[in-house]
């Protein structure tokens, strides 16, 4: 294991940390004082850590600017809550490296990698990329399997190196495979494993995963801290949960309305939030007919 690495200090980042929405005005521009006041609407809710400018922040479509500010912001507001930034972005690789140290010094907890669209093809290439990344980084690393690029899943054996001999602490697993998250726990029981597929999100638990990240979490992040609690424990009420948890994913996906679908779910209850959003995304009558009708329907009303 890397010298840097204890069980310990690893625990900074189990357990539910919630994904981040980037609130926008109508015009597009991004609405600080309403972020500011989301971020502080999450914290209560009381999640183990916040992961900013990531696939729900609508990164791919913020400057780097506006990402660094967004983390800045965020870590401020969360104090000893640990946050998580994505750092490497854009088409050249060669400018992740100072890309990953603008994030670190935005006062975030840990950066976030995803792989550079069409290197997962060679996994040789990207878990040396990965490596190459994360050693130079002056704060942990994750690894994130981003599905907003081609060929982004990461082998196990490849994985199993990156976090068992270099500055890798965890991964944000989206092989949505019962083999794959199982392959990636055995493979590096010290690291973090997080889940972010809801339909395999209790075996993923009983199998040893030590935190989710999840885009119900965007909206609803006490549904998802209680489902935690409760599987941890092995309490029987976590299946309930996790079938309701199931279905609120449903909702947030159907229609490809998503993250606008979760900015709804903030509205109704109570956020100032809005529904734009730069991903090119369109609320449909029956989608949102759908996703209210999931709100006032059951017990988080």
């Amino acid at each position: 294991m890397a010298q840097w690495y204890s069980r310990e200090a690893g625990g900074k980042f189990e357990g539910v940390f919630s994904l981040l929405l980037t609130p926008f005005h109508e015009n597009g521009e991004v609405n600080w004082q309403a972020y500011d006041r989301y971020v502080e609407w999450q914290l209560e809710r009381k999640p183990h850590g916040l992961f900013g400018v990531c696939g729900s922040s609508e990164m791919k479509w913020l400057t780097l600017e506006e990402r660094e500010q967004l983390a800045s912001r965020a870590a401020k507001l969360a104090g000893n809550v640990p946050v998580v930034v994505t750092g490497n972005l854009g088409s050249d690789p060669a400018s992740h490296g100072e890309k990953v140290k603008r994030m670190a010094d935005t006062g975030a907890a840990a950066i976030v990698l995803v792989p550079p669209d069409g290197m997962g093809v060679d996994q040789q290439a990207l878990g040396d990329y990965y490596a190459k990344l994360a050693d130079s980084a002056p704060i942990p690393c994750l690894v994130y399997e981003w599905p907003m690029v081609q060929a982004y899943l990461l082998d196990t054996e490849v994985y199993e190196q990156l976090a068992n001999h270099h500055n890798v602490w965890g991964i944000k697993d989206t092989t949505c495979t019962r083999e794959g998250i199982k392959g990636k726990i055995d493979a590096a029981p010290d690291s973090v494993v997080y889940q972010a597929n809801h339909p395999y999100m209790l075996e993923a638990v009983r199998m040893g995963a030590r935190g989710i990240m999840a885009i119900s979490s965007a909206s609803s992040a006490d549904l998802v801290l209680d489902f935690w609690q409760k599987a941890i424990r092995q309490d029987p009420e976590a299946e309930r949960l996790h079938r309701e948890l199931v279905v609120l994913d449903s909702m947030l996906t159907g229609g490809g309305a998503y993250p606008m679908t979760s900015k709804l779910i903030a509205q109704l209850q109570g956020m100032d939030i809005g529904l734009t959003c730069r991903n090119p995304v369109r609320l449909k009558p029956d989608t949102a007919h759908a996703v209210k009708a999931w709100y006032t329907g059951g017990s988080r009303a």
